[in-house]
């Protein structure tokens, strides 16, 4: 069973991920609200208090290993950090004995050098379901001239293409992919007919700066942001739920700090995308947007 992680609640990723799950017959459950996951700081919690960032992470593994579950980060930023810290517990003695004390301060029981067969990643745990994804596909995002026969998500778009979007991580991308977690992606993107770029500056991310130099954290944002948009996609697909924040509702002060013409761009995530393909629209979460980005497909037709 699988403990969603989750300290968002009412977003995007939150909606879209666990409708996909139900759709995906993947069982899972959400933490009872007797309990609470531990705030680890974010971003910099790493670096201003390191004990506390990996004790927080560790108590939130622990929360579902201590009833033989496997908590399942939703989103790049949550898993960053849970990786960082299963990694460092296993190089460093001294942070391994800490966490362990700590837990026993509150009645937890374990070996944490076992608590990394406790965690997953959603991108990597869909690489084990091709199968039921490819069953539920009614929508292809490809050509109209493509052999699959099924209707394109917009049925009057005629493009030689189809659909084509820009990946963007987070700037702890590293951490998330340190055991092939995004092996399986292109894979997916191709039973979906969705063509996509991932270029250097996928890997790039400024939205940590928020904290220290705002005007420089949105002019970088829009410059990579742009640079996706300059390739002629259709829409962006982020795996973090601060690119998210910073493509999307801060949209309009990216454009405004790295001085560019303001284009709109719809901005999903990967669980959205797959319930896009599914006919399942309305389970997305889509009204969570500051851009709704059913424009790509209102009325059975793409808008270029």
């Amino acid at each position: 069973m699988y403990l969603i992680y989750d300290c968002l609640q009412n977003s995007p990723f939150h909606i879209a991920t666990l409708n996909l799950l139900k759709v995906l017959e993947i069982p899972f459950k959400e933490i009872p609200k007797t309990e609470s996951f531990i705030p680890n700081g974010g971003y910099y919690g790493r670096i201003s208090k390191l004990d506390k960032f990996l004790f927080a992470n560790i108590y939130n593994i622990a929360l579902a290993a201590k009833n033989g579950d496997i908590l399942l980060a939703i989103e790049e930023d949550s898993y960053a950090n849970l990786a960082f810290t299963l990694n460092t517990i296993a190089t460093y003695k001294e942070f391994r004995d800490f966490v362990s004390q700590e837990l026993q301060h509150y009645g937890i029981m374990l070996d944490v050098t076992t608590l990394h067969k406790h965690v997953a990643y959603f991108p990597a745990l869909l690489g084990k379901y091709h199968d039921k994804i490819q069953q539920n596909i009614v929508l292809h995002f490809g050509s109209l001239n493509t052999k699959n026969q099924m209707p394109s998500i917009s049925a009057r778009y005629d493009s030689l293409e189809g659909f084509v979007t820009c990946l963007y991580y987070t700037g702890r991308h590293f951490d998330c992919n340190m055991h092939g977690e995004y092996a399986e992606i292109h894979k997916i993107f191709k039973l979906l007919g969705l063509k996509v770029f991932e270029t250097p500056f996928s890997m790039e991310s400024f939205t940590h700066l928020l904290e220290i130099n705002e005007t420089k954290a949105y002019q970088k944002s829009g410059e990579i942001l742009y640079a996706g948009i300059d390739l002629g996609v259709d829409f962006i697909c982020v795996f973090g739920d601060s690119t998210f924040n910073m493509f999307e509702k801060k949209h309009n002060l990216c454009t405004k700090y790295c001085k560019r013409d303001n284009i709109d761009i719809a901005v999903l995530n990967l669980a959205q995308i797959l319930l896009v393909a599914f006919g399942r629209f309305e389970e997305a979460g889509f009204d969570l947007h500051a851009k709704n980005p059913k424009f790509l497909w209102k009325d059975n037709s793409k808008v270029s």
